[in-house]
């Protein structure tokens, strides 16, 4: 088990949906040519996924009940303020037992998890809604909710390797 907090990873962040776009074609042909590893716990596949699941709870709803209180309440006093500036989260935070939906869906292909994320982004610049409240950060807006995903990305991509 890799030790996300202090794993390798590339320096990278997004401005915008299309910076993403780019980013995901540059990982696109990489795979396409054998060149993308990983430097954390997930494969690629599995990284584009759980971006993906997040994105899709934040249209069309997070399923399950109320995240445990200490949970919100750490996320609240914490990460909201950066999240809504697009802040990338910190490496190496577990997924709670209580939403694995956030978790990658199991054999997702690489093909499969990009595909989701591009109808993410090609949904928020069609002017599809979020939800108006996170579970974890409360009240949302929409330029709120792209900036945290796009920093959330940051994060996660930052673990793919592009190897050239």
């Amino acid at each position: 088990m890799v030790n996300t907090k202090t794993a390798p990873r590339r320096e990278l962040s997004f401005a915008s949906l299309d910076e993403l776009s780019a980013e995901l074609d540059r990982l696109e042909a990489a795979n396409a040519a054998g060149n993308l590893g990983h430097t954390g716990n997930w494969t690629p596949a599995q990284i584009i996924d759980h971006l993906a699941n997040f994105w899709t709870c934040s249209l069309d709803g997070f399923p399950g009940g109320k995240p445990p209180l200490l949970l919100r309440v750490v996320c609240q006093l914490f990460f909201k303020k950066g999240a809504k500036a697009g802040n990338q989260p910190p490496p190496g935070f577990k997924i709670p037992k209580e939403a694995p939906h956030f978790q990658p869906r199991e054999g997702v292909t690489f093909e499969q998890a990009t595909e989701a994320l591009r109808t993410c982004i090609e949904r928020v610049k069609r002017g599809d809604s979020y939800v108006p409240a996170s579970p974890l950060f409360g009240k949302l807006t929409g330029e709120e909710w792209t900036r945290m995903h796009l920093g959330h990305c940051g994060m996660h991509l930052s673990f793919i390797s592009i190897n050239e």
